[in-house]
């Protein structure tokens, strides 16, 4: 092809791309009640951008869309929903490959309702959410979030539970229920890993930065297919995991790098981990980790738990594992081509594609870093329906028979950003690049976040 004809698609592309953004409006509606809130919905198209006025308002119902809009408040913190709309989805969008879907500027309290704040489906162009706060009640709404698609961008977010935070020990402190289900469509599992520079235009994983977790659990919640990344967050007596076999396909791989991990002194959060994993891979460096410890409360508890559940849960028809390796254990992952042979053949269904992707935990900081509070678990003994001996051990099979170092996992003490790093792994570029794509009117991001208890 030419340089002329190049420099041609170049100009018709530049043009097609300003006509979209002449074309775009702004549509303010009357007040930020449901109604008016839907009202404007309707009134605006594809790239347009609806502000929602500066108020409080309870929701009785929800708004689902299919337009490529952006939603957001009149200024940050400025507009404030409380949930009673039951079962409901207050705000539920199907994305599309015309425009980013964007939330930003939104604050969500809890009411009666019981269903999800903000709910994502469909495929297209990753969303990007912003200056967004949640407040969770436990066990009460199904998910604050639920990000049913592929890749998108999530900043400024402050995501925490202000249920009863002064609480004594065996109390219900903080919130366990789910807060970000991230459960891509599709089966995408077996393409090739997307960790860090990877992820060539940064739309395959989900990016969760400069935001905070607050005594909230299941933050995130990666299902099936997931690929998350966490970076310059703050995660404050939170925790997050992933799916394994118990979801059918499990979690795809998740990134922690350069967060700041605490656990209050003085609180009594009942708090195993900062993070399960329970399929997939993972990728933990640059941290700083506070050990999480309430005296004889909850003393000394894990900062990173694995388990391999399927050998001792036949969940979801996987079947007991004996041998190598799980399906989709921790430390597995795909190149999209055949796999190897380590995968246990008592695994149903056979996925030829499954190879060793192992976990690296490498070049972490404070308390609770290093891989003494690094440990694995088994399934609660009413869930363990295999009972199978190991030879080796003459005990029945357990997580660490098919978790092995230097296979599935490298943990390396050093605090060196080289010694134990994952081969080839390169940070993805922070911020990341879409965030230049919002249509915020808001100030820029925040940095040292803080959270305020309400």
């Amino acid at each position: 092809m030419s340089r002329t004809i190049k420099w041609l698609l170049f100009a018709i592309l530049l043009a097609t791309l300003s006509e979209r953004e002449a074309r775009a409006s702004t549509v303010t509606a009357t007040s930020c009640n449901v109604s008016d809130v839907q009202t404007a919905i309707n009134a605006a198209k594809d790239g347009d951008t609806v502000i929602i006025p500066n108020g409080s308002c309870s929701w009785s119902s929800g708004i689902s869309t299919s337009k490529q809009i952006t939603v957001q408040g009149q200024s940050v913190g400025g507009v404030t929903i409380t949930d009673v709309a039951g079962p409901a989805t207050l705000l539920s969008f199907t994305i599309g490959g015309s425009f980013h879907t964007t939330i930003a500027n939104l604050r969500f309290m809890p009411g009666t309702g019981t269903g999800n704040y903000i709910g994502l489906q469909g495929t297209g162009l990753p969303p990007l959410m912003h200056d967004v706060y949640f407040n969770v009640p436990n066990f009460q709404l199904q998910h604050a979030v639920v990000w049913g698609v592929q890749g998108g961008v999530i900043w400024n977010m402050v995501d925490e539970s202000t249920q009863n935070l002064g609480g004594a020990c065996g109390t219900q402190v903080g919130s366990d229920s789910g807060n970000i289900l991230v459960k891509p469509p599709g089966n995408t599992w077996d393409d090739p890993s997307t960790m860090g520079a990877l992820d060539v235009k940064g739309d395959k994983n989900l990016y969760i930065e400069d935001s905070t977790f607050s005594y909230v659990g299941q933050a995130p919640d990666g299902d099936d297919n997931s690929r998350i990344v966490i970076r310059h967050s703050n995660i404050i007596a939170s925790s997050g995991l992933t799916h394994g076999t118990q979801g059918y396909i499990g979690a795809r791989h998740v990134e922690l790098y350069d967060n700041q991990y605490t656990y209050p002194a003085g609180q009594f959060r009942a708090l195993s981990r900062y993070f399960w994993l329970r399929g997939g891979t993972l990728v933990v460096t640059g941290n700083n980790i506070q050990t999480i410890n309430a005296g004889s409360c909850y003393p000394n508890k894990s900062s990173l738990m694995v388990i391999v559940e399927v050998v001792r849960w036949n969940d979801a028809g996987h079947g007991c594992c004996t041998g190598n390796q799980c399906f989709h254990q921790a430390g597995t992952g795909s190149n999209g081509t055949s796999g190897n042979s380590l995968l246990s053949t008592s695994q149903l269904p056979y996925d030829t594609y499954q190879i060793a992707d192992p976990v690296y935990v490498w070049n972490n900081a404070g308390t609770g870093a290093g891989s003494s509070h690094y440990s694995t678990n088994d399934v609660d003994p009413a869930q363990d329906n295999c009972h199978i001996i190991n030879p080796a051990t003459g005990q029945e099979w357990s997580t660490a028979d098919v978790y092995k170092s230097g296979r599935d996992y490298f943990y390396d003490d050093s605090q060196s950003a080289t010694s134990g790093a994952k081969p080839g792994w390169v940070r993805y570029t922070y911020p990341h690049p879409l965030r230049g794509s919002s249509s915020t009117t808001g100030p820029a991001a925040p940095t040292n976040l803080n959270v305020t208890v309400q």
